[in-house]
């Protein structure tokens, strides 16, 4: 087979997901993160399921070719082999769909099945979907199951995969996946650049899920290689993925001695108990299994709590779940129900907690296709290829950028604290000042309403180098006043200067600052930087005029602090805090309206 094979099989689809990206850009944005080429960065979860997982190249090709581009890997058992590749055989930057689909097209997957001639007649029953001949081939693999536990040693597959990989240690590959040399862009919902981020703001992980029946524990690669492996950033990563594939019964157990732990009990005793909540005596080795036993789609695994993302987490099922009862009847089929019940709870919990995840996964439709068919057509093989296409056109055509966020900004609302649960279920003004006990203010409520009339909102500017603060951000947007965030004083004058100097339209314009104290700039004064800043702004003819206020202080305070008179244009109030949301209504609304 050729990778022309398999493109050409999606060519019409894919052409017309670029005509209509032509027609409607604004309904392809899936991200804030992009590069200057128009790529747009996510994070990718993929799901388990044996040689169905041939799928997830489809479903990874249209969307690299719609200019969608990977950061955070995971995936469990034959989705931790495509996150592991994808990971290894390119730059985040890169598209390597193409380049997967090459080793596919030449690699024969029963190659795989190396338990001999009994294993392989084993195999090829389940496909045929011979239960007589399964059960025959089961009995003659009893020896090597009940001696080593799985039918298959899985060397070849582990040698097969360490052999294609770039990057065989750890180390190599966790700089291969933060290896991107230029800035990406935050991008606002406006098409405006908010800031820059570099690799380390990025936080870009890889997480590998396999299963450690010894200590019970579920296992993400390579965070918590150091529980298993003395020289962790020395490891083949095609390790973990050997570990995370180990179908049971199928693949003997991915066996790792703790031998080399000996000596130093106590440390490691603490480090198990931090990492995995282990609080037993370690055993001399532990044996890993395929980590869909405990969590066969992990799209848990880069979750933020309290958070709006500035990249969604896309997940990928291969086929559709609960869409209707399980067969039951049959020792076999009882028991493939069971397993499926147990390995999948973790993860059906996760999605019932976190509903808003429910618009980030994209199931493929893989009906008519057997996961453990190691002997797949090549027909087959474009088959899958063809559905994890179409399902990523889907997801491409359905998915809501914008909504996403609306609904967990909404969530964050309800959840950050009670006084916001009330807040997100009131719809007049009045009641969303009640919340924050402002009762009776006719001339706040006046001005307010004055602040709602424009059709654009009102634009703050927030300098903090560590932004924690959700909460005020919702309570601007309740007011009609768009935010923008940076991390330091570099990023603020750049965005002044394009909103408040270049742009000559109105509703860019900065209408106030809400800025730390402290910010660590590697500047000698950066215990008052906050203030430091206002006083260069105070010099700048263009910039001199715009209110600054100095969140989480007073007045008192900051006089205090900075021991003479403070810059004219920070605007706390005597006698209120602006930590109080009260008061930071207050305080807001003033400023910006000074100016109408």
């Amino acid at each position: 087979m050729e990778i022309k094979d398999f493109t050409l099989s999606v060519q019409s689809l894919l052409e017309e997901l670029k005509a209509e990206k032509e027609r409607k850009p604004e309904d392809f944005k899936i991200s804030d993160i992009w590069d200057h080429e128009g790529n747009q960065y996510v994070n990718l979860v993929q799901e388990g399921g044996g040689v169905l997982g041939l799928a997830l190249v489809g479903f990874t090709y249209i969307l690299e070719e719609m200019g969608i581009r990977f950061l955070s890997l995971g995936g469990t058992s034959a989705g931790s082999i495509n996150t592991l590749i994808l990971a290894d055989i390119g730059k985040p930057y890169d598209k390597k769909s193409e380049r997967i689909l090459k080793i596919i097209a030449e690699k024969e997957f029963m190659d795989f099945v190396d338990g001999g001639s009994d294993a392989v007649g084993m195999m090829r029953a389940i496909t045929n979907q011979n239960q007589t001949a399964t059960y025959f081939r089961l009995f003659q693999n009893l020896p090597e199951l009940l001696g080593d536990l799985g039918m298959n040693p899985g060397d070849a597959f582990e040698s097969w995969l360490s052999d294609i990989l770039y990057h065989n240690t750890w180390k190599d590959l966790e700089h291969n996946i933060s290896d991107i040399p230029f800035e990406l862009k935050l991008i606002d919902d406006y098409g405006k650049e908010r800031q820059t981020l570099t690799t380390n703001e990025l936080d870009i992980k890889l997480a590998i899920i396999a299963a450690d029946i010894t200590t019970q524990t579920k296992v993400e690669f390579p965070a918590m290689a150091d529980l298993y492996f003395e020289n962790p950033e020395s490891v083949d990563p095609a390790e973990f993925v050997r570990a995370s594939m180990s179908i049971p019964i199928f693949f003997e157990p991915k066996e790792v001695s703790l031998e080399w732990a000996k000596g130093n009990e106590e440390e490691m005793g603490q480090l198990w108990r931090k990492k995995a909540d282990f609080d037993g005596r370690l055993p001399n080795s532990v044996k890993l299994l395929d980590g869909g036993i405990m969590s066969n789609f992990p799209i848990d695994v880069f979750h933020q709590e309290s958070r709006i993302p500035n990249r969604p987490t896309i997940g990928v099922k291969l086929g559709i779940d609960r869409r209707r009862a399980k067969d039951t009847d049959g020792i076999v089929n009882f028991l493939g129900s069971t397993f499926d019940g147990v390995r999948n709870l973790r993860d059906y919990e996760f999605l019932r907690n976190n509903p808003e995840y429910h618009y980030l996964v994209e199931s493929i439709n893989v009906d008519g296709f057997n996961w453990l068919d190691f002997e797949i057509s090549d027909e087959n093989k474009i088959g899958l290829f063809k559905q994890g296409a179409k399902a990523a056109a889907r997801f491409l055509k359905r998915f809501d950028w914008a909504k996403y966020k609306g609904d967990i900004k909404s969530t964050l609302l309800q959840d950050i604290k009670p006084v916001m649960w009330e807040l997100s279920n009131v719809r007049n003004l009045e009641g969303v000042l009640e919340v924050f006990g402002i009762r009776n203010e006719t001339e706040l409520l006046a001005k307010i309403t004055d602040l709602q009339k424009r059709e654009k909102p009102y634009n703050v500017l927030w300098i903090d180098d560590a932004f924690t603060y959700a909460l005020p951000i919702a309570i601007l947007d309740e007011l009609n006043i768009y935010t923008y965030t940076v991390k330091n004083s570099d990023e603020a004058q750049k965005l002044l200067i394009d909103n408040n100097k270049v742009s000559e339209k109105e509703e860019d314009k900065i209408n106030l600052i809400l800025s730390d104290l402290t910010r660590d700039e590697g500047q000698a004064e950066r215990a008052l930087r906050g203030i430091t800043f206002a006083e260069q702004l105070v010099h700048d003819p263009e910039l001199c005029e715009i209110p600054i206020i100095i969140y989480a202080h007073t007045l008192k305070g900051l006089e205090g602090r900075y021991k003479k008179s403070l810059p004219k244009n920070i605007k706390n109030s005597d006698g209120l805090n602006t930590m109080s949301h009260k008061d930071f209504i207050k305080e807001v609304v003033e400023c910006i309206h000074g100016q109408i």
